[in-house]
């Protein structure tokens, strides 16, 4: 599987673990895990926009 490595601001750091203990009710899930989700959320909705967009 590709690998990426991805700095975050210390905001958003803490923004991800926050939403990681609200969502899943502790830390013990991979925040890698969460973070392909949300990847995989993200490009669901904004690809739909643009293929729209370009007809």
């Amino acid at each position: 599987m590709p690998k990426i490595e991805v700095d975050l601001s210390q905001e958003l750091s803490d923004r991800l673990m926050s939403f990681v203990v609200k969502s899943r009710g502790s830390l013990y899930v991979q925040r890698s895990d969460v973070v392909i989700e949300a990847i995989k959320e993200y490009l669901d909705r904004n690809e739909r926009k643009v293929r729209r967009s370009n007809g």
